[in-house]
């Protein structure tokens, strides 16, 4: 692959931040920052450390996740390549409000201290777009914990499945989709035990709706969960 791709220079189905940027200005970015390479699992950002630096999402996945106040943690967002992590503190210098990890793959990131990702981002003019993005993120938390307060819990898991899982090709209802978390990872976002996932997935497996392996779940009837994950009349 020819560097300048590796490097950020083609811009390829980039998301987030990326997405709202020219190929030439996101490169800019990339080139400015120094590679950071995460496994699977390995933590990026954590949550309530004073750091500031931005790293810059150029190839893999990440899951972003909030440890609530009685200590359980909780997926509220899964990002991929386009996304700038971390740039909430770097514009307000207050601690990091999430923890980031590497998920399904190698995560390929450039990071930049606080005031080098400050200073581009002035250089560029790109202050709007940069708090338009923040607030989009910001909008679509709120729409999250809205929706899941007006959900029961089966609802919720079923909303949960849907919303955390691979998109499928447009217009196509009746696609698959794959849902990368684990059984931990349910039970947070659901706010019930391990027991009451554990059969719930049980239900849905016997009713050909899911199947489950370590870590992955495949999503064979899209429309039965949509079904499930409506709010009651």
């Amino acid at each position: 692959m020819p560097m300048d791709c590796v490097r950020g220079g083609c811009g390829v189905g980039r998301l987030g931040f990326g997405g709202l940027l020219r190929n030439e200005q996101w490169k800019t970015l990339i080139e400015a920052g120094r590679m950071r390479v995460f496994q699977p699992g390995e933590q990026i950002i954590h949550q309530g450390q004073p750091d500031d630096s931005v790293y810059v999402l150029d190839r893999g996945n990440v899951k972003v996740s909030v440890t609530r106040s009685d200590g359980i943690e909780t997926l509220v967002a899964l990002r991929g390549a386009g996304e700038a992590l971390g740039e909430f503190s770097a514009l307000s210098g207050l601690p990091r409000t999430a923890t980031v990890r590497a998920s399904g793959g190698r995560c390929t990131t450039f990071a930049l201290k606080g005031d080098r990702f400050r200073a581009l981002v002035r250089s560029m003019d790109l202050d709007r777009l940069l708090w338009k993005h923040i607030v989009r993120r910001q909008e679509e938390s709120e729409e999250l914990r809205a929706e899941l307060l007006a959900l029961d819990p089966r609802q919720r898991l079923a909303a949960s499945m849907l919303r955390f899982s691979t998109a499928p090709e447009p217009g196509d209802v009746g696609h698959t989709r794959e849902l990368r978390l684990s059984q931990w990872e349910l039970v947070g976002v659901v706010g019930r035990s391990r027991s009451w996932v554990q059969e719930e997935l049980r239900r849905l497996r016997r009713d050909g709706v899911v199947s489950t392996g370590r870590e992955v779940m495949v999503i064979h009837d899209v429309q039965r969960l949509r079904l499930l994950a409506a709010p009651k009349e």
